[in-house]
């Protein structure tokens, strides 16, 4: 166990203290002496740091105070005694004390991993008494072994390393927020019902906690918890295989299990063998069973990776804007503003290549999640035909002669994301029909051709083929679509109108695909914003921070309408609020949907409505109140540069502030009625 393995012999205290503060200098002070950390003060306003978030006494008697720092020079944890110390503002009394201190080399993961063993000893209920008697760390290390779970010990996991009652995989879009609490969700419940259970997630930083081919043979069934595709090949022929989505694993996870312990899964389709047929990568990708959910999955695929480049591109875009407004562009040259200097134009260039990709990295990846591999050069092609990149010898699109001047340079942007998705689905329906019947009736020999030649060049052209067809009409939603933001942008009296439909579609469903449509609504606009920024993007970004910053706030002031396990985990929705991460909002959503549904919607447009009739430009397509300095307010009444940034931060701030006192208000007053009343509070508590 990790707890025992930096428990130091040289890092136990038996004292009590007066308070807190006194006692957490006094362990400070013994881990300078002893080389532990550099900075005594540093460690020590660390610790207070942390304990001003919400206090860390975890159990009746015990208190886990701990740092993540880098002045902590050898990563230990500090056992004391202290005989009734109080810990809180309720005046809770802790008797044990374990100090954690880790630096940033060891990791967060080290770092949960040690609250975690703790956490799951206090389940023991004999091991705090256990403690009394405990003299030296040796002594304590003795009954941490003693006391530890048995699904946790060395013995038992080499035992049994290979075998799980249920193993899961859980991805999202974005590989954060969703990704690790439908893991997190899914292991809790499965711990309360009796069951063990491994989960591999597939985020950002790839594939963790990897389930191997053993584990998935000896498994009872597997939950399967997508939102995009992944390479699934391993499952393949595993028989009671549920797939749902990582919002249904979140929302409610004993219904899922339930699903696996009775046997209501399919058997996933396709080939364990590596030697495929021809060039089918998967059996169950290759046709059109499910065609509709994977159609869904598919195009969260693809926004998950189109998301990146609309991120990098957009910051710096706005970085050269930043560039040529401190530095000032001459009289004349306004139109070359972001590119006038040698330095913004670098920056610029760089964006607009990133920009540039949006639209074939969604097509391509769509298609990808689609068909596989096989869809990624048509995906391609067709996305690049969306982008507008195939024009005839005058410039314009083709076919398009008949339209005027200002409808032509519209349409130069091409079909956009309405031709992305088009392409990739029409991608997908050609490349099966062509693979199950036309190339699948091609001599055995010619086999390996198929894959290099027949598929990639024939396939690819009849593919590109239609779609100059299909991407005509498609142009034309485009152009509607920019004409509609052409109305906005010249009556600002609408606005407010915007701001409200936004706000509401940003907090329906906390990272879902409305929240997802009005998301890239927003990046569409960033890229013709000019220098005073989007504001539908600024409305996007101030209204999704809204959820989880007005539940941190009711779970800090409101403390009669959560319980205590949800008030302390609502303070890290503080983070997720201020980094624009809507998605730290669902769990609390998911387990009281009623109120929280209505109390979302409602500070969400509150603060859309206002960013709107504020008139806030963002220069950037995420980052919250990091990427602050790029916020522009283009009410007339800023006529400076100065103004312009100092409004923008300032009504920024404020709406969004607003949206969330509001919706802790809601959430306030609803949680006092019988509709909105959290059933996890037991009564007269």
């Amino acid at each position: 166990m990790e707890l025992n393995n930096f428990l130091k012999n040289d890092l136990f205290v038996n004292k009590k203290f007066k308070n807190k503060e006194l006692a957490l200098k006094s362990f400070c002070k013994l881990l300078k002496e002893n080389g532990y950390i550099k900075s005594e003060n540093e460690a020590l306003n660390a610790a207070l740091e942390r304990e001003k978030q919400f206090p860390t006494n975890i159990a009746p008697e015990i208190a886990m105070p701990h740092i993540l720092n880098d002045t902590v020079i050898k990563p230990a944890i500090l056992f004391a005694k202290v005989d009734g110390l109080e810990w809180d503002d309720n005046k809770t009394k802790v008797n044990y004390i374990f100090f954690i201190c880790y630096n940033k080399k060891i990791g967060e993961t080290a770092h949960m991993n040690t609250i975690q063993e703790l956490s799951g000893l206090l389940m023991e209920e004999d091991f705090t008494k256990s403690m009394k008697d405990v003299k030296n760390t040796f002594e304590l290390k003795k009954i941490i072994k003693k006391f530890a779970p048995k699904n946790d010990s060395n013995e038992i996991m080499e035992n049994k390393s290979d075998i799980y009652d249920i193993v899961a995989v859980t991805a999202c879009p974005t590989g954060v927020a969703h990704t690790f609490l439908a893991k997190d969700t899914l292991e809790k419940k499965a711990k309360e019902m009796g069951l063990s259970i491994k989960v591999e997630t597939q985020g950002t930083e790839g594939s963790r906690n990897t389930l191997t081919s053993e584990e998935i043979k000896n498994a009872k069934g597997v939950i399967l918890a997508l939102d995009r595709s992944i390479d699934t090949s391993k499952f393949a022929g595993k028989e009671n295989v549920v797939e749902i989505s990582t919002r249904a694993a979140i929302k409610n996870p004993e219904v899922e299990i339930k699903k696996v312990l009775n046997k209501e899964g399919k058997t996933f389709k396709g080939s364990s063998s590596s030697n495929v047929k021809k060039f089918e990568e998967n059996a169950d990708l290759i046709s059109f069973n499910n065609f509709g959910k994977r159609v869904y999955q598919s195009l969260m695929n693809g926004v998950g990776h189109m998301l990146p480049f609309v991120i990098f591109g957009g910051i710096l875009i706005a970085i050269a804007f930043m560039i040529d407004g401190f530095a000032g562009v001459p009289s004349g040259h306004e139109n070359e503003f972001g590119s006038y200097y040698p330095t913004s134009l670098w920056f610029k260039q760089l964006g607009d290549i990133a920009f540039s990709l949006m639209v074939p990295i969604l097509a391509a990846y769509m298609a990808f999640g689609l068909v596989g591999k096989g869809g990624l050069l048509p995906g391609f092609v067709t996305g690049m035909m969306s982008a507008g990149k195939m024009v005839a010898k005058d410039g314009h699109p083709w076919l398009m002669n008949f339209l005027d001047a200002d409808k032509l340079k519209m349409l130069s942007n091409g079909s956009g994301f309405f031709g992305a998705i088009g392409g990739a689905l029409l991608t997908a329906v050609i490349f099966i029909l062509l693979t199950k019947y036309v190339f699948n009736k091609m001599p055995k020999s010619m086999n390996a051709i198929n894959n290099i030649l027949f598929m990639p060049l024939f396939g690819t052209f009849i593919i590109a083929g239609l779609f100059f067809v299909v991407n005509i009409p498609l142009q034309f939603v485009n152009l509607g679509f920019g004409m509609f933001l052409d109305l906005f942008s010249n009556q600002p009296e609408l606005y407010p109108i915007l701001g409200f439909i936004m706000g509401l579609m940003m907090c329906a469903d906390l990272g879902g695909p409305i929240n997802k449509a009005a998301y890239v609504f927003g990046t569409i606009t960033l890229a013709n914003a000019g220098s005073l920024g989007s504001i539908p993007m600024a409305i996007a970004m101030g209204s999704g921070m809204v959820p989880p910053l007005a539940i941190a706030l009711s779970g800090t002031i409101d403390r009669k309408v959560w319980t205590e396990e949800q008030r302390k985990q609502s303070y890290v929705n503080y983070v997720m609020g201020i980094s624009f991460i809507s998605e730290g909002a669902i769990p609390y959503t998911a387990e009281q949907p009623k109120k929280m549904i209505i109390s979302n919607l409602i500070g969400g447009a509150i603060t859309g409505i206002m960013i709107a009739s504020l008139q806030i430009g963002s220069l950037a397509p995420h980052g919250g109140i990091f990427v602050a300095p790029l916020l522009r307010c283009q009410l007339g009444i800023a006529n400076t540069e100065a103004l312009q940034i100092g409004l923008g931060i300032t009504f920024f701030l404020v709406s969004v502030l607003a949206g969330a006192i509001i919706e802790t208000i809601v959430i306030g007053v609803l949680s006092r009625t019988k509709f909105g009343k959290n059933t996890q509070i037991v009564e007269g508590k």
